[in-house]
């Protein structure tokens, strides 16, 4: 008889200025919850310290712990995954995610977990669990699965389910969306309470500072337009859920998908407001689309500018020029959409004049907000491949690899001087007039004030 298996699923600590659901343990729950019992644990909500995790473990005796690994937090992983082996040594310890994707040898070196996945876990998930609980499946059978023959370390082949309306809704039970505080990604909202959703997988796009397409691979795959806005109507009549963050890289990519999604939405007279808090792609858009898009209630849409050096987009392999950037942006604006532009400074090859032109480029664009990264050499990405010997000169810290830290300078540019060019970027944009009245307008809350400034004074301190 197959053993029906204790699983706890959790996203650990880290020092972050947005908590949303993790969506991606909410759907891996659901491909395994109807043989075995599901925990999820947010650890960012929960602010999950050592302590209280070691108290979870001994007061629930767990077969299986599924850990989401980023880089900034695989230190933080690593203890967990001692920890767990001190309270059971028996537990089975499977990490996923964008560090496991891109930084396979670590799984077993450092964090010293027993498998791991390589992108998209929905289908090898629920295969590995069968195996755990006695089922004879292979291990080399199992998709997307990296784990060790003896001293070996084999990675089996990635498998992507092609009909996404296949996955069913993530577990927004174990979820609970509605309980979230004001701190949604991207910081300001109109309606609360928000609820992350995807309706795409994939991204076709070769930009060199990027890795997602480790995770879902390079062919985008769609959810149909019913089955989407079916999960949006039960966030809003089961949960109360008054506005959605579409948090798809190519939400746009597909004119005709984008058309039926807003047709839908009228059709079904859903009382929502929405934005795309993740970036949306500004030459896939035009103002007949923008329009019908802020008619169904979209009213902020976030972009990837990257840079105001032509130079450096062409280096990032952008395939946008500040012309097509401006001029979109201009029709956005004239739409009445508020903007946000993501920057990154400190790219490969740049220089103290690139950022420059990058801060002047940023504060004479219609943008209503802007966030300047820094660049870092993620594994896995073109940029840190082409870097790689630089990178063996340099002391890279892995928590540093959060997005408010620098962790990266360029030839030619110190460690301190980026993190006054990124200050000074924020000042020069942010300290004008306009912009500061539309910043304290967008409050929502006295709580959310309190959130926004305690963001704010993090970016400026770095």
């Amino acid at each position: 008889m197959n053993k029906k298996l204790k699983i706890l699923l959790i996203k650990p600590f880290s020092v972050t200025d947005e908590i949303q659901p993790p969506l991606g343990l909410g759907y891996l729950a659901t491909a395994v919850r109807d043989k075995h019992d599901v925990t999820i644990i947010d650890g960012i909500k929960e602010k999950l310290t050592l302590q209280k995790f070691k108290d979870e473990l001994e007061k629930e005796n767990y077969d299986v712990i599924g850990i989401q690994c980023y880089t900034f937090d695989k230190h933080t992983v690593k203890e967990m995954i001692n920890l767990s082996r001190i309270i059971n040594k028996d537990i089975i310890i499977i990490v996923g995610g964008p560090e496991p994707s891109s930084n396979i040898k670590d799984i077993f070196n450092y964090l010293h977990a027993d498998f791991g996945f390589k992108g998209e876990a929905e289908i090898g998930f629920p295969a590995l669990m069968d195996n755990i609980s006695g089922k004879k499946i292979k291990l080399e059978q199992i998709p997307s699965l990296i784990w060790k023959d003896k001293s070996k370390i084999k990675v089996n082949q990635q498998r992507f389910i092609e009909n996404l309306d296949e996955l069913k809704n993530p577990s927004w039970d174990l979820l609970k969306p509605d309980t979230y505080p004001q701190a949604p990604h991207g910081a300001f909202f109109k309606r609360m309470p928000t609820a992350p959703v995807f309706a795409t997988r994939g991204c076709p796009y070769h930009c060199t500072f990027c890795a997602g397409f480790l995770i879902s691979g390079r062919r985008i795959r769609y959810r149909s337009v019913k089955n989407f806005v079916d999960e949006i109507e039960l966030l809003h009549k089961q949960y109360g859920i008054n506005e959605i963050h579409i948090e798809d890289d190519n939400f746009s990519l597909k004119r005709e998908f984008v058309i039926d999604f807003c047709n839908e939405l009228i059709k079904r007279r859903l009382d929502i407001t929405w934005a795309c808090p993740n970036g949306i792609r500004l030459d896939s858009l035009d103002l007949e689309l923008v329009k019908l898009m802020k008619k169904t209630g979209l009213y902020t849409v976030s972009v990837g500018i990257e840079s105001g050096s032509d130079r450096i987009l062409k280096i990032m392999k952008k395939s946008l020029s500040k012309e097509i950037i401006r001029e979109k942006l201009n029709m956005l604006d004239k739409a009445g959409l508020d903007t946000v532009g993501f920057f990154i400074l400190g790219y490969p090859d740049e220089t103290i004049k690139d950022i420059d032109e990058t801060i002047g480029f940023a504060c004479s664009l219609p943008l209503k907000r802007a966030s300047f990264m820094t660049f870092k050499p993620f594994p896995g990405t073109e940029a840190s491949s082409r870097i790689m010997e630089e990178l063996k000169n340099k002391d890279l810290k892995w928590e540093n690899f959060a997005l408010n830290t620098v962790a990266y300078s360029p030839r030619g540019i110190t460690l301190k001087q980026l993190k006054f060019l990124r200050r000074k970027a924020l000042i020069k944009f942010y300290f004008r007039p306009k912009i500061v009245i539309d910043f304290i307008s967008s409050i929502n809350s006295f709580n959310h004030a309190k959130y926004v400034f305690k963001r704010v004074f993090r970016w400026l301190l770095n």
